[in-house]
């Protein structure tokens, strides 16, 4: 299960459209979850997002794999997380298109007065509530599109300073960097010893493994 949590985190981090001005570079963040009833920061770690404005990359940092990165083509609509377990390499695909979310919508959004500046980008306040929790406010900038990472796609702009719930607590991320920048394109390519299966796939040589 603890794998499942984590490639939930990862997939998390992903999509949809909307025209705004297009984006090509780096925009780094900060994930941090702070112990219960505390403001002392149980464990953090960095996301960081590559794009030429069609396939973005994003590389999550995490206890048990390391560097996981999953990459989205934007145009064609697919999307490959990059994985390593025990020795084998794996680009798990996704058919975005043919994905359905079956999980029910259990919060609210709404738009509040004030905003404030975040890596040099303006940012407007919103209230985001669900049954679990009383309420936060995450900002948003309606300069980017929230294509590149979507997260409460309700807001139709970037979300810079958020909040995400998760077993663990609320998991804060905040931009910290933008570069606007040319990207490298060989980082958006899947690497030649990675094999590719479909997610169905990838499960079924999970189980198969544990129960050897």
């Amino acid at each position: 299960m603890k794998l499942i949590c984590v490639i939930s985190i990862l997939l998390i981090t992903v999509f949809s459209g909307f025209s705004q001005e297009a984006f090509s570079g780096v925009l780094k963040y900060k994930a941090t979850v702070m112990a219960p009833d505390s403001n002392v920061v149980w464990k953090s770690w960095n996301v960081t997002l590559y794009t030429n404005d069609t396939v973005v990359r994003v590389e999550t940092e995490t206890q048990q794999f390391g560097v996981q990165v999953y990459i989205r083509n934007m145009l064609l609509n697919k999307a490959y997380l990059l994985l390593e377990l025990d020795g084998n390499k794996y680009a798990i695909h996704t058919d975005l298109s043919k994905k359905t979310d079956t999980i029910p919508k259990t919060y609210t959004v709404t738009k509040k007065r004030g905003s404030k500046k975040i890596a040099g980008l303006k940012a407007k306040k919103y209230l985001i509530k669900d049954e679990n929790t009383e309420g936060f406010y995450c900002y948003f900038s309606k300069k980017l599109s929230n294509k590149y990472l979507q997260v409460y796609p309700e807001v139709k702009g970037l979300a810079l300073d958020y909040y995400i719930p998760s077993q663990d607590g609320l998991i804060h991320y905040e931009l910290v960097e933008k570069k606007d920048q040319p990207v490298n394109r060989d980082l958006f390519g899947i690497p030649s010893d990675y094999k590719r299966i479909s997610f169905e796939e990838f499960m079924r040589a999970f189980y198969s493994n544990n129960e050897q």
